[in-house]
């Protein structure tokens, strides 16, 4: 049995990015909050709490504190109501996110509908729509696209959608519009993501993607290795079972943006254990990667 890890695994530079801001906030040993999860990673975010870096969940409820935003950003109200409670804020919010909230004000400044492409109930969506205006709309991929105002529109996408998707909206729009203005706003770590976990797939008996389960861009990347090889979603190594890799020769691994490079190791090790292979690795570098060549 070979297993292989897909290129660009783990932590984005988003993530690490919030997480450092959060890290080094907790040196000064005073408790530090954050406005719901920073990642979502349920293992890595109890690490955190553990720190005293704890999740709350509504800005009504912290005063006077240090706030950490999260990776996917909040509402504009969000910000103001910390504001308004006299909270230092550390802005943790990954800039490829920032770039969508200034891209959704300046189309509504400009009297431009906006259509978000993404799933409605996802934190970073919420935070871009609160940029808008009350004709801002979203619409998640292969939903029917809702009424619009005129034939003038803006699209911008969720971070971690599939370039698929923004290009099946976008040809759908197209004939109806007189004008439409499209920004590709899918940050490059989820396209080099996407691309790396798909060529790995179609070469792999089985694949595993890591990472939290209520992480969007995860949930996206096992739905497309599902299109080529039969694959497994799981949060860590406990969830792997010996039956899941019987008969199977090449196992292919893949990791959200969200996941540690801890659980990747914790991971792999298991199922060369698994196969009856006693050898450890330590570190995420010892994990032979997948060449994309042969793609």
């Amino acid at each position: 049995m070979t297993v292989s890890l897909a290129r660009h695994s783990g932590f984005c530079f988003g993530v690490r990015r919030a997480i450092q801001l959060a890290l080094d906030a907790a040196q000064g040993g005073q408790e530090i909050f954050t406005l719901g999860e920073l990642i979502h990673n349920p293992q890595y975010v109890q690490q955190m709490a553990d720190l005293g870096i704890k999740v709350v969940p509504s800005a009504a409820d912290i005063h006077d504190s240090i706030v950490v935003i999260r990776s996917h950003g909040i509402t504009k109200s969000e910000l103001q109501q910390l504001t308004d409670n006299g909270n230092t804020i550390i802005d943790a919010t990954c800039p490829y996110v920032s770039r969508t909230h200034d891209l959704v004000r300046e189309a509504v400044t400009s009297g431009i509908q906006v259509l978000i492409l993404g799933d409605p109930k996802h934190p970073e969506v919420i935070g871009m729509h609160s940029y808008g205006d009350q004709d801002t709309l979203v619409v998640a991929p292969g939903d029917e696209i809702p009424k619009l105002r005129d034939n003038r529109l803006c699209v911008i996408s969720q971070t971690t959608q599939t370039i698929e998707n923004l290009n099946d909206l976008v040809s759908k729009l197209l004939p109806d519009l007189l004008e439409l203005r499209v920004f590709n706003t899918i940050c490059l770590a989820t396209s080099q993501r996407q691309q790396a976990s798909a060529c790995l797939a179609k070469n792999s008996d089985l694949m595993v993607v890591i990472g939290g389960r209520h992480s969007s861009n995860t949930r996206m990347l096992a739905r497309l290795c599902a299109q080529y090889t039969e694959t497994i979603h799981v949060e860590t190594e406990a969830e792997l079972k010996a039956e899941d890799f019987m008969g199977r020769q090449n196992i292919g691994l893949a990791a959200g943006a969200s996941t540690p490079e801890e659980t990747i190791v914790s991971v792999y090790n298991k199922i060369k254990k698994i196969n009856g292979e006693p050898d450890a690795v330590t570190r995420i570098s010892e994990i032979p990667l997948f060449k994309e060549e042969s793609c």
